[in-house]
């Protein structure tokens, strides 16, 4: 008769007991082999990092700074601070930990960068001299994140001595809460400014308006039918073409417009309006919002009152803003 089969628990169970133990050693000997090379290499991370010196930046410029941390492989904190120096904006003004310290590689380092003088409003500047003002302003705002502009100064002759400020636009007090422009109306003395006259003939309307922020110039717009030697949108023809006049003569130019047809979306015209009479040119602007509602500057000059005219292209239903002295004079929306 063959051999009985089964199965026998204790025999199995004794045999794993027994015949086991080199499995289990050797897993236990690996498991500790492992985890010495994680530990070795843990450490050799943390204690290896190469040591360095920190550089000396305080004074330095937030560009030359983190270039000189970036070679030493160390990574900057910025904290902003006004100052009271004017014209130090983006400039390093402390550094923690601080120079010639010897720290390891990768660390952070605390920098405190000037965020220029904190000016809140404008100052009074009139009966002033412009000369001696505008090093000192120039400085004050510096930089393209200066919420303060300086525009160039308008003169008019007047008694007062040359130089000095009549006017200014804002006025003294005004708060800076938005990007602003500093307009100033300086005596010229006995002194008569002239100007050349600039040649816009053949210009269309965005090189025309860039013409009127540039020149001392009123140029007086006329209307005229456009035809196959009129080109619509763009100025057919001018008179006093460069001669040299007194700053802010009246100068007459055509400005061809087409007629507008319901499949037009651009429309070219001249938008006219009467202001009064100001003592000296002012500063105006005219603004264009589309009607996706996106707002943007046309053009930006100064004006002494009266009758203004500025042509215009813009798309059907583009709103037109005249604004005198930061105040919306008239609107006309273009259909």
């Amino acid at each position: 008769m063959g051999k009985k089969i089964g199965f026998n628990l204790k025999e199995q169970v004794s045999n794993l007991a027994y015949g086991g133990k080199p499995l289990l050693f050797t897993i236990i000997v690996t498991f500790i082999v492992m985890l010495a090379s994680c530990i070795a290499v843990f450490f050799s991370q943390v204690h290896g990092a190469e040591q360095v010196m920190v550089p000396n930046v305080v004074g330095k410029s937030l560009t030359t700074a983190l270039l000189e941390m970036q070679q030493k492989e160390l990574y900057a904190k910025i904290n902003l601070q006004y100052s009271d120096m004017p014209g130090d904006i983006n400039t390093i003004l402390s550094q923690n930990p601080e120079a010639g310290a010897i720290v390891k590689a990768y660390r952070r380092v605390t920098l405190t960068v000037s965020r220029g003088v904190a000016i809140d409003r404008i100052e009074d500047y009139q009966g002033q001299n412009i000369e001696s003002i505008l090093p000192r302003l120039r400085v004050l705002f510096d930089g393209d994140s200066s919420m303060v502009k300086i525009a160039s100064p308008v003169y008019k002759q007047d008694s007062s001595e040359q130089g000095t400020i009549l006017a200014q636009f804002p006025e003294a007090g005004t708060f800076i809460s938005d990007a602003t422009t500093l307009h100033f109306i300086v005596s010229s003395g006995d002194k008569v400014e002239m100007v050349n006259v600039p040649e816009i003939e053949g210009m269309n309307a965005k090189q025309i308006l860039k013409a009127m922020e540039e020149s001392k110039i009123i140029f007086d717009f006329t209307q005229a039918e456009a035809d196959d030697t009129k080109k619509w949108g763009t100025a057919v023809y001018q008179d006093m073409k460069g001669n040299t006049v007194q700053a802010y003569s009246h100068v007459n130019v055509q400005f061809a417009v087409s007629p507008v047809t319901e499949s037009d979306t651009a429309v070219s015209g001249i938008l006219s309006h009467n202001l009064l009479e100001y003592p000296y040119p002012i500063p105006v602007r005219l603004e264009a919002t589309d009607k996706n509602g996106k707002t943007s500057v046309l053009v930006s000059f100064s004006h002494p009152g009266n009758n203004i005219t500025i042509p215009y292209s813009v798309t059907r239903g583009t709103t037109l803003m005249l604004y005198v002295k930061d105040r919306v004079e008239y609107q006309e929306t273009i259909e």
